[in-house]
């Protein structure tokens, strides 16, 4: 036990001296260092270049002072009191003869009117922000993100080939619910850096309007200040649910006088949809009178615009409807009408699509057989009752579940087709929009003018009851359209 403690006293022993001796080397170190960099920061003060340096920055220094003097004593030369009205005494002071003071004068006037002209060309006029009240989806996520905005941004000027329109009512179209479900939202992202009239969210919702004009750009020829209009917008567009809308003249036509506002609103979009499927069909009116059409869905918007046209035209029609569309199917024009069950438009059953198959079987071939619902059986099952089907609800747009890559070369075909337009000056777009032009319009006014085309109107609601007006479209009792009014 002695021997233990014996040696580690020594360890002990041995390993202060060795701190002690690490100690003193650290000290020894440090002081080299310091002086070491002492030497060095002697050595760069007393350098030449740094002698230089300090010489420059002295006459820099005495300079600066030398021209603060100066300036300080032009300030006190130049504002003593004295100086100034000796001055003045010796300008007014003398006797001026009439023409140095008709030359003082002009000159006064001369400068005055090339300072306001100055001044007004270079006069930047503060952009005015103007609100409105508008109907918009904020975010797709269905009827929940549809809410009437208060401060939407108002339009206020036109450019070439735009109208500026006070809008008094527009139809609820079902392609309104789509879009607040996200129908388009990958066109109109892209087309939003492209085209004016485009825009992603918040998306104004209304494919129509009717209004009056407010202003008009300076290249506008067809439509004055003051005119009632109509017009229609595609899909990919901001809407015309808003108090007022500014578009391109292309899309606008006079409203016929004989109806009003909330009336008229029910024409525009299933109008031109309407002419559009007949288009797509070969139906006019020089062969009308040789086809047999079914309108499947007579008491939807665009159904009945259909079949008035059709019975106009001396087509033979038939149409689909539920009971309580009967006799305005009838006061239509339809010949022929299968009674749907109503719960037939919110449930498309097997039951149900086996009851209209066999009604279609005691009848001859169509035609054509025009669908306006979104249920109805498949096309495979319908075609070998008609020639031809077409649909005039929105179809599914393969963009919107487009990915990265893909929606990349989309992107890209359409900057190639906007450039292509640019330089053409031609029109290649045509994106649901071919039929929504002043043409149609103008097709459908002369239509309702002479009174082969009467407007059908359910219900009118106010903008706050949007979500009411959309229940209701959707709903088995809506029988032609439903109408936002803003008056």
């Amino acid at each position: 036990m002695d021997e233990f403690l014996f040696r580690s006293s020594q360890k002990l022993d041995s390993l202060q001296i060795q701190l002690g001796l690490a100690a003193s080397h650290s000290k020894d170190v440090f002081h080299q260092f310091s002086e070491h960099s002492k030497l060095l920061v002697s050595q760069v003060w007393n350098n030449s270049k740094t002698l230089e340096l300090k010489e420059a920055f002295k006459e820099i220094w005495f300079y600066l002072i030398d021209v603060a003097e100066h300036v300080r004593y032009k300030i006190q030369f130049y504002s003593d009191p004295r100086r100034i009205y000796l001055g003045a005494l010796g300008l007014f002071g003398r006797n001026w003869t009439k023409r140095e003071i008709y030359i003082g004068l002009a000159g006064f006037v001369v400068g005055s009117i090339i300072g306001v002209v100055i001044g007004l060309s270079y006069h930047r006029q503060e952009s005015v922000t103007r609100y409105m009240q508008a109907v918009q989806c904020r975010y797709y996520s269905g009827s929940e993100s549809i809410l009437v905005s208060e401060d939407a941004k108002a339009p206020h000027e036109c450019a070439e080939h735009e109208v500026l329109i006070d809008v008094k009512a527009c139809s609820v179209q079902v392609l309104d619910n789509y879009i607040s479900h996200g129908y388009g939202r990958t066109l109109r992202r892209i087309m939003r850096k492209y085209y004016e009239n485009s825009s992603e969210l918040p998306v104004t919702l209304g494919r129509d309007c009717t209004g009056i004009v407010t202003d008009i750009g300076k290249n506008v020829r067809r439509i004055e200040i003051g005119d009632e209009v109509w017009l229609t917008v595609p899909f990919w567009a901001q809407g015309t649910m808003s108090q007022t809308i500014i578009v391109p003249e292309i899309r606008v036509s006079k409203k016929p006088r004989n109806v009003g506002f909330e009336g008229a609103c029910s024409v525009p979009y299933a109008g031109c949809a309407a002419l559009s499927a007949l288009e797509k069909c070969n139906i006019t009116f020089e062969n009308a009178q040789e086809k047999r059409v079914l309108i499947h869905g007579s008491c939807t918007p665009v159904g009945c615009i259909l079949i008035q046209i059709l019975k106009y035209w001396g087509a033979d029609v038939s149409s689909t409807c539920n009971k309580r569309a009967l006799p305005v199917a009838l006061a239509l024009g339809a010949e022929d009408i299968i009674i749907m069950e109503e719960e037939y438009i919110t449930r498309n059953s097997n039951s149900d699509n086996h009851h209209l198959l066999e009604e279609l079987k005691k009848r001859h071939n169509f035609d054509a057989i025009i669908l306006t619902w979104d249920v109805s059986p498949s096309n495979e099952e319908l075609q070998k009752f008609c020639k031809c089907i077409i649909s005039t609800t929105p179809e599914k747009l393969p963009s919107d579940s487009y990915g990265f890559f893909r929606r990349y070369i989309f992107q890209f075909c359409i900057w190639l087709r906007w450039h292509l337009e640019s330089f053409s000056g031609i029109s290649l777009n045509e994106y649901d929009e071919v039929h929504m032009c002043h043409s149609t319009l103008d097709q459908l006014t002369e239509l309702v003018k002479n009174g082969h085309l009467q407007t059908v109107v359910d219900k009118v609601y106010l903008p706050q009851d949007i979500d009411i007006a959309l229940s209701h479209l959707e709903s088995t009792r809506s029988i032609g359209s439903t109408i936002i009014t803003f008056r």
